[in-house]
């Protein structure tokens, strides 16, 4: 009775009063010192009878909340996984973009150095000149295009995709840790080994 009891969050004298006897009843009764009378024995007979009912559906309910918990996880999972392959798939694109700035910058500015002494060399107001003139300016706009600014900039992008990438990969663990299956990209696992930019 005292197990069933405390279970219910009653106290002697509340579960007294719903048999209808004394508190001193129920403690001699948990005593194994008395018996209930029989209408009491009839009430508790059905208290108990309840209580195992409660408890059988508790148990489904906890198997339902538990598989709902887990399917959360499977979603998040999913969805991080998602992310940390996206981060991924973009840095590369942007490795390559950086590293072709790197090198077209270093191409034009060697042919803008060419071209300057050339035009040292060339007779004033002479075709020549025009020429190497209008090459110069058009090597000066394609040196635009691939300037510090922008290769910083490519550079602060690929830190922020590391950035994110990273933390997408802590929550995958995260989840691993509670339980769910542990799944991170081959393509993606190294940033978290070596937590480089990629640039």
């Amino acid at each position: 009775m005292k197990k069933i009891r405390k279970a219910l969050n009653l106290s002697q004298q509340e579960l007294a009063l719903l048999l209808n006897v004394s508190r001193s009843t129920i403690a001699m009764y948990e005593k194994g010192l008395r018996s209930l009378p029989s209408k009491a024995s009839e009430i508790w007979c059905r208290v108990q009878l309840l209580w195992q009912q409660s408890l059988i559906r508790t148990v489904p309910a906890a198997a339902m909340a538990n598989s709902h918990h887990l399917q959360q996880q499977q979603q998040a999972l999913s969805q991080l996984n998602a992310r940390v392959q996206r981060a991924a798939a973009r840095r590369v694109r942007l490795t390559q973009q950086l590293t072709y700035m790197e090198e077209q910058h270093q191409r034009l500015g060697f042919k803008l150095y060419v071209l300057r002494h050339l035009m040292e060399d060339a007779l004033p107001g002479s075709r020549q000149l025009q020429l190497l003139k209008n090459r110069e300016l058009m090597t000066l706009i394609r040196l635009a295009g691939c300037c510090s600014s922008r290769r910083q900039l490519l550079a602060f992008q690929l830190q922020v995709l590391a950035t994110e990438q990273k933390a997408a990969l802590s929550g995958i663990i995260t989840l691993g840790q509670e339980g769910a299956l542990l799944k991170i990209p081959e393509t993606a696992a190294p940033a978290l080994q070596t937590g480089g930019t990629g640039g």
